[in-house]
């Protein structure tokens, strides 16, 4: 199957739906370890000698809570994945985009909170080999 690429000036009008999806992403990725801690709690205040019906409820609350971050996670990133996008680092939201430069297959890189894509490097480089387009 062939990979989309795209050209600068297509990977800027995609930016308005990329921006959405990468700062979703991001968000959820931070705020997923402290739900998954507050479900561990909640199981284990459940299995205590006194545990009540309120605890068997949190139980189900914060797990509910953790399938659905998971859930929209996984929507963000596939939906990025449909559009030919690679998540590079969820973490702080950076992703590229593969292009031809010269005739050479490239990616594109952006970074959530800059305006415009406004970067490339060769494949196998990385952030660290990040040149301005």
């Amino acid at each position: 199957m062939k990979k989309k690429t795209y050209t600068p000036a297509q990977a800027n009008r995609a930016l308005p739906r990329v921006r959405r999806l990468v700062g979703q992403i991001v968000e959820l990725v931070a705020l997923l370890p402290d739900l998954q801690d507050q479900s561990r709690i909640a199981e284990y205040e459940f299995h205590r000698p006194r545990a009540s019906e309120d605890d068997a409820i949190r139980v189900e609350e914060t797990l509910s809570a953790v399938r659905s971050a998971e859930a929209d996670l996984a929507e963000a990133v596939q939906e990025l994945d449909d559009l030919g996008i690679r998540l590079k680092d969820a973490r702080i939201g950076l992703v590229d985009f593969l292009a031809y430069r010269e005739e050479e297959l490239v990616e594109l890189c952006w970074k959530l909170g800059e305006d415009e894509v406004r970067h490339w490097h060769r494949l196998g480089e990385g952030y660290p080999g990040r040149k301005p387009l």
